[in-house]
Parts: C-alpha cells; structure tokens; sequence
C-alpha cells in the first residue's frame, strides 16, 4: 500500500491510498491434477522472431517450417532477469541496439503531431518532501466531462486525525459538488507520478459523503488524467463563396 503527502492550506498529512475494491470479489479457483496443484510458468514459445509473418509464402511453409525455433522451445523464462530489448527491423541481423533515444510525440486535438522531446524518467512525487498541493478547484460535472480519467485510487486512513483530515476535504467537495486539482513540486503546479519511470498525471479529488444509515462514511478518490477532451478547431471552408 502506498502513501501520499498532502496539504490543505498548510495542513499537511501523509495517508495512505490504495486500489478500488472489486464489487464481487472472485471466487478462488485452484487447478488440480493427480500429480498435484498446477502452476503457471513462462516459457519460451518456439516461434522465430527473425521471420516476418507478413512476408512469408504458403509455398515456404509447406517446403519447410520457418516459423519455427525448436531449439529455445520451451525454455523457462525467469522473469526477475529479464530485461528490454530495442532491435532495429531494418538489420539482416537480430541483435539488441544500444545508441538509441527515447522520444515522446505530442499530438494536438486533430491528431496532428505537435511535437517531439525526449523521453524522461520520472521518479514518483507522491510521498516528498514538498507535499501534494490541494489547489483550485472546477465544477464536478465540468471535470468528468473535460477529461479522460486512466487511473483511480481511493484514499484511506489509520487513526482518527487523519480520518478527521480526509472527511472535511471530501465533505467540501460533496456539499459544493466540485472537483479539487492537485500538484506536485514546490509550487504546487507540477503533475503527479505515481510510480517510477510512469506517467505523469493531472490528478483530482472526488469527495462524496454518506447519509442516512452510512452517516459519518466517506469516500475520497484520487483521479488521473493525461488526456483533455478538446473539440477540434473547425476546418476552414475551402469552397468559394
């Protein structure tokens, strides 16, 4: 379970955050044979890598089996040392490229490409130094319309002060159904990388208390976002008037 560092006009907490439950939890299914319980294993399949499944004839396949690698078939994969590869398709040759670089494509609404620049690797901000900024806030029916949510974690806590914290901020948003934008960084206004090497996010909080027989429950969500709806900019009309 990971933690998150927030702030509240200068009232900070480190909570917790986690997963949503599942509404119906899955039944635990064990496989059994009369050797005993069966596990699962990656191995490696035996297909070649070098042939190009869009360039091979049927006639090459009836002559032969190109497809086939039958000397690493079957190979058990350990996971834990596996590393990426990049290979260029272009090279007669399968060997691993080292002198490459990563780059990230920007695209605008109309799918264009906007630009290019290079990939960085982030580290995850959610537990630094400089906590996560609670900042502006957006009508809620304006912030699940306006963007497209990827990730969603619900905040939790350990002890009655930070139960006390988290219930006020999600009390505000339900009462004034709105939206709260978090940021990262000493000011407040950089995204939120929730893991290592991940992606980095516009991040809200969703609020939403209980009534009636679950008064005093609530619900806080973190959700993250890296895609604006935009409508396009209209086409100009090329027809003569």
């Amino acid at each position: 379970m990971n933690s998150i560092h927030l702030d509240l006009q200068g009232k900070t907490a480190r909570v917790l955050f986690q997963g949503l439950p599942q509404a119906r939890q899955k039944p635990a299914i064990r496989l059994l044979t009369p050797a005993g319980p069966v596990a699962t294993a990656r191995v490696t399949n035996g297909v070649s890598a070098k042939l190009d499944p869009f360039k091979v004839t049927a006639a090459e396949l009836i002559a032969a089996d190109p497809e086939l690698a039958l000397a690493a078939a079957g190979e058990v994969l350990d996971v834990d040392s596996l590393s990426a590869a990049y290979y260029d398709p272009a090279s007669p040759s399968a060997e691993p490229v080292s002198d490459f670089k990563q780059i990230d494509i920007v695209y605008d609404a109309a799918g264009a490409e906007k630009e290019r620049r290079p990939h960085i690797n982030r580290k995850t901000n959610l537990d630094d130094l400089y906590p996560i900024k609670i900042g502006k806030r957006l009508p809620l029916a304006q912030g699940l319309t306006d963007f497209v949510f990827k990730q969603v974690y619900q905040l939790i806590h350990e002890d009655g002060v930070t139960k006390d914290f988290l219930f006020g901020i999600a009390k505000e948003l339900h009462e004034k159904q709105e939206l709260a934008l978090l940021g990262s960084g000493p000011k407040g206004n950089l995204p939120l990388v929730v893991r290592d090497k991940g992606t980095p996010y516009r991040a809200f909080l969703f609020g939403e208390i209980g009534v009636g027989e679950d008064d005093g429950k609530y619900k806080l969500l973190l959700l993250l976002t890296d895609q604006e709806l935009k409508r396009p900019a209209p086409a100009p009309n090329s027809a003569a008037v």
